[in-house]
Order: structure tokens, then C-alpha cells, then sequence
């Protein structure tokens, strides 16, 4: 008899055990808040679609191992073209924009960014390789540059025009563009001049045979940021602080060199 009751006994606390240990997943589950990152797919290099149809490059990966520093968040990716993925935030249908932002006044009266950069986005002028005459903005006057819309190159040429009304050059201001649309373009005249990071003018010579050449010069020294709503400090800060995390353990630069060819992660934060 005494032995039947420990027997049961012993059941029902495994049973309990067992129970508890169900609310506890249950719980812990459910602390585990959803994070949605809006970023692009047609950025070659930076946030792409693989052979399979799956997000790659360089902004998800560091995404990726920032949200494994991160147990209390799990990340989820939605695409966008460039321009709207600011709107998607305004909108609170993200919480997190990487799609290599760069910092400027009007964006920080809008939106949170990291208090670190995570990479070295400097823009430069891009030409035909034998057109030697640009070596700077001022060089492009009266000749027609492309940029991306909402992007920091279209906004510098922007004020280069409101800054020198009798020097204009022609903005052409368009939707992210492929590296073919680039090429055409460039090849038929339509565009004497385009704009690029070294990562990515890199890529696109080794393509297209080094038919481009790239400016010395940049015509901005700038890093790109993950950025957040103003009313989202908390998920600004833990993201900070797993991005302080890759950044000390070289992890991040790891990244950087496997995506992009180089660290591109040096001297941004100095």
C-alpha cells in the first residue's frame, strides 16, 4: 500500500513538474517579443535575394547576429523599394529600417538611430573610365547625374543646385536601379555620372569588365545606421548594445570581409 502511494505520489509531482515546466515555455515564449526589419531585396551585395528566393547580404547578416545577442526579440524581415521603407516606419508597421541609412539633420528630427555605425558608406563619383574631365561635383555641372530617391547622394545633389542656382546639374532622381539599368545608361549617354561605394563599384567592375572609373575623392564621408522610431528607445538601446558587442569582438568585421570583400567597419566610430 505504502509503496502504491509513493508511486502515485511520485506521478503527480512529475506531472506537476511537468506542467510548470509547459507554463514556463509557454511564458518565456511569450516574452519573446516579434521584431519586423524593413529592408530591400535589390541591393546587390547589401540585402538581396539568393538563388533560393532567400534575403542575403551584408544588412541581414549583421541583423542576423545581432537578434542571436538578443533572446528577448526575435527578427522578422519585410522588403521594400528604398523610398518606402521610411513611410513603413512613420507607419509602425516596422520597428527597425536597414537598408544602409546614412545620418542627416532632417532624418534625426524623425527617426532614432544607433549610436554606432556598422559601416562605412562614403559616396563617390562614378564616370566612363575614359571620360577624364570629372574629377569633382563641380564637374558635373551642366552634365546629368543619377541617384536613388530619399538616398543622401540625391540630397547633396539637391543642395548643390539650391546652393549654386547658376551651376546647376541635372538630378535624376530615380527608383533603385540594377547594375544593368546603370550600365545601359551609362553606355548610351543617358547619365554622364552615377554614384557609389567602393564595395559596390568594385563588384561592378569586376562584372562589367572595369569599363568605370571611380573618383578619387568622395563626395561624402559618412557611415550607415540601423534607425528606429522616436517613441522606441528601449529596442534602440538593446540593439546598441549588441551592436557595441560585434563590434569589440571583431565579429562584425568578420562580416563585413566575407560580404563585401573588405572591413568597411574601420575607424567609422572614432
Amino acid at each position: 500500500m505504502k509503496k502504491n502511494f509513493l508511486k502515485i505520489a511520485s506521478v503527480a509531482v512529475l506531472s506537476l513538474a511537468l506542467a510548470f515546466g509547459m507554463l514556463s515555455c509557454k511564458k518565456e515564449k511569450s516574452d519573446v517579443k516579434t521584431v519586423i526589419v524593413g529592408t530591400g531585396s535589390d541591393s546587390k551585395l547589401y540585402c538581396y535575394l539568393d538563388e533560393k528566393g532567400e534575403l542575403a547580404g551584408f544588412e541581414i547578416d549583421v541583423m542576423k547576429a545581432i537578434d542571436e545577442l538578443l533572446p528577448q526579440y526575435k527578427f522578422e524581415f519585410q522588403t521594400f523599394d528604398f523610398k518606402n521603407i521610411l513611410l513603413a516606419l512613420s507607419a509602425g508597421k516596422i520597428d527597425i529600417g536597414a537598408h544602409m541609412y546614412e545620418s542627416n539633420p532632417e532624418r534625426r528630427k524623425n527617426y532614432l538611430f544607433t549610436d554606432l555605425g556598422y559601416n562605412d558608406f562614403s559616396k563617390y563619383i562614378v564616370v566612363l573610365k575614359e571620360n577624364k574631365d570629372v574629377q569633382s561635383l563641380k564637374d558635373l555641372v551642366g552634365k546629368t547625374a543619377q541617384a536613388s530617391t530619399g538616398s543622401a547622394t540625391g540630397a547633396i545633389l539637391q543642395h548643390w543646385n539650391e546652393d549654386h542656382p547658376n551651376e546647376k546639374i541635372n538630378a535624376v532622381l530615380t527608383s533603385a536601379l540594377t547594375n544593368e539599368q546603370v550600365v545601359a545608361a551609362m553606355k548610351n549617354g543617358t547619365y554622364d555620372a552615377f554614384f557609389s561605394n567602393i564595395p559596390s563599384f568594385n563588384l561592378l567592375q569586376k562584372e562589367y569588365g572595369g569599363i568605370f572609373r571611380l573618383v578619387e575623392e568622395p563626395i561624402s564621408t559618412s557611415a550607415s545606421y540601423f534607425i528606429f522610431n522616436l517613441d522606441n528607445p528601449e529596442l534602440k538601446k538593446d540593439v546598441d548594445g549588441a551592436l557595441k558587442e560585434l563590434i569589440d569582438s571583431g565579429e562584425l568585421a568578420k562580416i563585413a570581409i566575407r560580404d563585401l570583400g573588405s572591413d568597411t567597419t574601420q575607424n567609422i566610430n572614432k
